[in-house]
């Protein structure tokens, strides 16, 4: 083997001296017009002979043992630039053929896209002959065949349905074309070129059969056993989409055998180690984890397709230290791994450091890598998704990973970047948004404008795959249910046309109709605030989530979503004078199931139903300790480790403390030590880093019920407390102005501030005038809302007893909703009606 290298080595430099006559010889006769065909027959020839040696010698190379082939390449590199030197020199003759040399030395350099290029230059400079058609259908095939695993390794359906089309699309005839075109061509077997065929006419079982002899006889052909490989890998992701994974995990086990066994014969070759890590991302999509956390595994005790893949990118940077494509690969892989939700690989370390540290060597190797600023920015972006996942500050680089990939040239942002930068800034706003609330202005509501166009800018050059139309919808949604947004239904009108986008191409999937019920929801709530009737719009938003049932029963967040409406279905209920019970036990059983099916799912659900419970159940005149108990024992079952769901719990727990507080003041008992209790469960930093609407309005209530007990023996205290409560409603109403419920606490406030100061015989009429100011903007926003019209009622009755038109609202108040009678006979039972 040695003496082939140095016989290939010691060759070559005599056959440049010889081609310098020969370019003499040419061009002496170029003036001879029947000399034509005979210059072109020696370039040809010349050049065809060049890109033999060039692939033999690659391929002497690479069957050695595995060691640094960099001084090996670089003496084929030396022998492409004196083949480019004699292309310019010849004349219009020698590009073609020169071209399909260089073509046939980029390849054996592992430049694939360059090979191509130059291949394609050739075909195009009229160079066609047979051998020229086999190398360009090698090539594009190869290429065709990344195309192919790169899609089986694509977790979103739909996404990978479209890269299979279109590798389909762009090379299937093409390729075959070529392979017609190569007939009578020397080619290392005929089987291989069958096989091709096969292949590319989707005839998986007959490929591999021409393909079971061709390494026997041929060992030295590793391309054949790459081949086989990848046709295994092909045909075990079609037999697992038909859920026959006993076979699929057969067709796994003999492609990496296939593998195992080229990288055998062929130590220093590194297409063999990359093919390897390819095979082994697309295997992982294939034992990709369900929503429940089943792992489908390959076989029993096996270090695992994430670690084989590792190794065999370890093993080409050996073979090539210096080649920045390869650390590319190994980056590229491990940001891959790291995304998957079963990360349980024997890895020592870090995964997120691992990529950094690899998409760092490449921007070393190559300061100009596109691919290196990418797996760099999106190692950072995958780091911000898992810190919101578990409710944490992970933005902290993302600046800088947005203003390295937006270093990218212009004529490299194709889709992927603008995925990736649309991807960066929607992880920077969840970020953000789940540690504060988004201030208009503010960087988390900037990012989250930013991301929106940039999932606009990737879906002009890509429209075809659902998720990102839901995800522009999803932020769209967000954008619209933000209580500081100016013009809510433009984003609703936006995300639903998102929504009917997504719908036209796959109707199946369950974010589909999770995000045209939350948009339905979003509509009601709307509705609701306009005075409008919301309860068909809310049922619709129900029965598109029954309907998801059918395609997909058993996802979790659809039975939560259903909990949330049918939730809202019982608020809905309650203000027009319905019972709720009915709806709240749907809202029970929706939230059970979603427990049932993950158990992090649903948990909140549950306990706010109890909380519900207990609140219709003390403004119904009942007593609600039971309930809320209970919803205080399903909030200490949640784990909150995202800040959402922190500020849900806070928020849940102050609630059904103040339920059972307000019923300890009726009874003429001390809500303090109730009240507190939410608090006391808190850590101090926790409780400081509430939702400060949640916060103040929280503390809002607290001063107020805190005043209503004072009063009655301290009056001065009482006044503090009144203040209290009106500077921290004040603040909420800083950061939500248009907050209805908040106004409403307010005006109920003022209401019982100013009943203290006439007891006390000071002036109420500021205090009234100011409540009656809420109670009139909250009935023109929302006409005929039952419980602002009852509070107006409330407050000209304390400023006049015979007030007409508090009889009137009054009235008008409890036809509409007959749920709130116990509420007004609390306030006045010398005045209050019969209960219906």
């Amino acid at each position: 083997m040695n003496d082939a290298s140095n016989n290939t080595a010691a060759g070559w430099p005599r056959n440049t001296v010889r081609a310098l006559p020969l370019l003499v010889l040419v061009l002496a006769s170029a003036c001879a017009a029947d000399k034509s065909s005979q210059r072109e027959a020696s370039w040809a020839s010349h050049f065809t002979e060049a890109a033999e040696r060039i692939e033999a010698r690659a391929r002497v190379v690479s069957m050695t043992r595995l060691h640094d082939v960099r001084a090996e390449q670089a003496e084929l590199r030396g022998w492409m630039k004196t083949l480019s030197r004699e292309m310019a020199l010849g004349g219009p003759e020698a590009q073609g053929p020169g071209h399909y040399a260089l073509g046939c030395g980029a390849r054996a350099l592992g430049q694939d896209a360059e090979a191509r290029t130059h291949l394609e230059a050739a075909w195009n400079a009229g160079f066609r002959e047979p051998h020229v058609a086999w190398a360009r259908a090698q090539a594009l095939s190869e290429h065709y065949r990344v195309l192919r695993l790169a899609a089986v390794a694509t977790p979103d359906a739909d996404e990978r349905k479209v890269r299979e089309e279109d590798a389909e699309r762009q090379y299937r005839e093409p390729v075959l074309t070529l392979l017609r075109q190569a007939a009578g061509a020397e080619v290392p077997s005929a089987d291989f070129g069958a096989a091709l065929i096969a292949l590319h006419e989707d005839r998986l079982d007959a490929a591999l059969a021409l393909l079971e002899s061709v390494g026997t006889r041929h060992p030295w052909f590793v391309e054949a056993r790459l081949l086989r490989a990848d046709v295994f890998l092909l045909r075990a992701a079609r037999r697992w989409g038909k859920d026959d994974q006993v076979h699929a995990r057969e067709d796994l086990v003999a492609g990496r055998r296939a593998l195992t066994e080229a990288a055998t014969t062929a130590e220093s070759f590194a297409p063999a180690y990359l093919a390897r890590a390819r095979f082994e991302t697309a295997a992982m999509n294939l034992t990709r984890p369900d929503f429940s956390g089943a792992v489908l595994l390959l076989t029993g005790g096996d270090p695992g397709p994430a670690k084989w893949g590792v190794e065999a990118l370890e093993l080409a940077a050996r073979v090539d230290p210096g080649n920045a494509g390869f650390a590319c690969e190994q980056a590229r892989f491990l940001n891959m791994v790291a995304e998957r939700p079963d990360r349980d690989e024997p890895f020592s370390g870090s995964l997120h450091q691992d990529a950094v540290k690899a998409a760092n060597h490449v921007l070393e190797l190559d300061a100009a890598s596109t691919c290196g600023r990418a797996e760099w920015s999106r190692a950072f972006v995958q780091e911000a998704e898992e810190a919101t996942r578990k409710g944490a500050n992970g933005s902290y680089q993302l600046k800088n990973a947005l203003e390295l990939l937006e270093t990218t040239p212009p004529y490299a942002r194709d889709f992927a970047y603008q995925l990736l930068r649309a991807r960066l800034l929607g992880a920077w706003t969840d970020n953000l948004s789940q540690l504060a609330r988004l201030q208009p202005g503010s960087p988390g509501a900037q990012r989250r404008d930013e991301a929106i166009e940039a999932y606009r800018s990737a879906l002009a050059l890509e429209a075809r795959v659902p998720t990102y139309w839901v995800r522009l919808g999803e932020l769209l949604l967000a954008r619209a249910t933000d209580p500081a947004t100016k013009d809510a239904l433009a984003d609703l009108e936006q995300a639903e046309a998102a929504w009917t986008k997504a719908v036209r191409v796959n109707i199946r999937a369950s974010e589909v109709w999770l995000l045209d019920a939350r948009i339905r929801v979003a509509r009601a709530r709307l509705q609701r605030a306009r005075g409008e009737e919301a309860g068909p719009t809310l049922e619709k938003a129900a029965s598109v989530i029954e309907a998801a049932f059918t395609h997909r029963a058993r996802a979790p967040d659809l039975h939560v979503e259903l909990g949330r409406i049918r939730m809202e279905q019982a608020k809905e209920s309650w203000e027009h004078g319905g019972d709720p019970t009915a709806l709240l036990d749907q809202a029970e059983a929706a939230y059970t199931q979603a427990v049932k099916l993950f158990s992090t799912h649903g948990r909140f659900g549950q306990a706010a139903v109890r909380v519900a419970r207990a609140e219709y159940a003390w403004r119904r005149g009942a007593d609600p300790s039971e309930e809320a108990a209970r919803a205080e024992a399903l909030y200490s079952q949640t784990q909150t480790f995202l800040r959402a769901h922190k500020h849900e719990r806070f928020a849940g727990l102050e609630k059904t403390a103040y339920i059972q507080a307000r019923h300890l003041l009726e009874q003429g008992r001390d809500p303090e030590p109730t009240i507190m209790r939410p608090s006391n469960e808190e850590e101090g930093l926790e409780w400081l880093s509430r939702d400060r609407v949640v916060h103040h309005r929280a503390t809002g209530e607290f001063f107020r019920l805190m005043a209503r007990y004072s009063a009655r023996t301290n009056p001065p205290k009482a006044e503090e407390h009144f203040k209290g409560a009106e500077q921290n409603y004040d603040h909420a109403l800083k950061i939500e102005p248009l907050n209805q419920e908040v106004r409403l606490e307010e005006g109920h406030l003022f209401r019982e501030w100013a009943v203290v100061r006439k007891a006390a015989k000071q002036d109420p009429e500021p205090l009234l005038t100011r409540g009656l100011t809420l109670a009139d903007a909250l009935l023109a926003e929302r006409p005929n809302w039952a419980e602002a019209r009852l509070l107006r009622a409330a407050l000209l009755r304390t400023r006049d007893p015979d007030s007409a038109q508090a009889r009137e609202d009054r009235d008008a108040a409890l036809k509409a909703n007959a749920n709130l009678a116990p509420g007004w006979r609390r306030q006045f039972p010398e005045d209050g009606p019969k209960a219906p």
